[in-house]
């Protein structure tokens, strides 16, 4: 009897032991993401963990480093591309460095609303550029929402264009932004986002441009007096997936990692579209002057980005015109 005693609890440790082996995670895979866990983006970098272990039953573990906690957004990008991270998410403007193409997506004034930028993302225009963004080694997928860009500084509200002349703005890294704000009379300084608050502490510029959530939830209002809904730029979130960490994966497993961005970039966009319209509120309550720029100035700001449209064809590359042409045609 004790032998067979010693023996069923032999065949039970064992199988307990074979199931903890088999909850383990196979796969380890690291996210990095530049904003905090709070933020609509940071939010859903944690969704897509839940929903890629749910979906490969524990075989992946995505592991999420936020708030540009594995470095800045520059060298994420260079780790995806080498495969030592496995995602990464930041604004599209970022990626115009590898992709010229990508700068299409951050002309001013281009989208008229999220729901025609999301279809073309989701549709035509991403249908050309997610081979681009592969062949510099990034799997696209997600595309997430982060919502239309205002203007915050510490000098004056915007209320006309003139208001711009002689700011030093942080600006996103691409040369059609860059373009627009030197167009108003700005001083554009393209940095990383990891350097923009302790740029504004510091003074070393005036001010920056993002969307609600961004302001609010990286403290902004702390060194920012004055937001100003010029509502000028509407730049995705880019969620990519190392191409050599791809490969590496199972068709199952890549599946599975795919169905899970679907569904989280459905729930971010939702998410963030939700913040950006009650954050309004708690950046006033916190002090911060946030006023809505009348139409007509509106109107002589698209004149102006519109005018240079043709001027950034040049530097948006071979596929830049037709999808200038392809965006313009969408926002009709």
């Amino acid at each position: 009897m004790r032998r067979i005693l010693i023996f069923v609890a032999f065949v039970v440790a064992a199988a307990l032991a074979g199931n903890a082996l088999a909850q383990q995670p196979k796969y380890v895979l690291r996210f990095s993401s530049p904003n905090s866990k709070e933020h609509a983006w940071g939010r859903g970098a944690e969704k897509f963990k839940q929903l890629v272990a749910e979906g490969t039953r524990g075989q992946v573990e995505v592991q999420i480093y936020h708030s540009n906690s594995l470095g800045a957004t520059r060298e994420s990008l260079e780790m995806v591309r080498l495969g030592t991270v496995d995602f990464v998410l930041c604004g599209v403007a970022h990626l115009s460095r590898f992709v010229p193409e990508m700068g299409t997506l951050v002309l001013p004034y281009l989208w008229k609303d999220t729901e025609t930028m999301f279809g073309a993302l989701d549709g035509r225009m991403g249908q050309i550029i997610e081979p681009l963004l592969l062949e510099k080694g990034f799997k696209v997928v997600g595309w997430w929402d982060n919502g239309f860009r205002n203007v915050s500084n510490n000098k004056r509200p915007i209320k006309a264009p003139e208001d711009l002349k002689g700011l030093k703005l942080r600006t996103l890294p691409t040369k059609v932004h860059i373009a627009f704000f030197r167009a108003l009379g700005v001083s554009p300084v393209p940095m990383d986002w990891a350097e923009v608050y302790p740029a504004l502490q510091q003074g070393v510029v005036d001010g920056q441009e993002n969307p609600p959530g961004i302001v609010f939830f990286e403290k902004l209002p702390e060194v920012q007096k004055f937001y100003s809904l010029t509502q000028h730029v509407n730049e995705a979130g880019n969620v990519l997936m190392s191409a050599a960490s791809w490969a590496k994966l199972p068709a199952d497993v890549q599946a599975a990692i795919m169905s899970a961005a679907r569904q989280t970039a459905a729930w971010e966009r939702a998410e963030s579209q939700r913040d950006n319209e009650e954050i309004l509120k708690k950046l006033a309550a916190t002090g911060m002057q946030v006023n809505v720029v009348a139409e007509p100035t509106l109107a002589e700001l698209r004149k102006v980005a519109q005018r240079i449209y043709t001027e950034a064809i040049p530097d948006l590359g071979p596929k830049g015109k037709e999808l200038v042409n392809l965006g313009i045609s969408l926002n009709k």
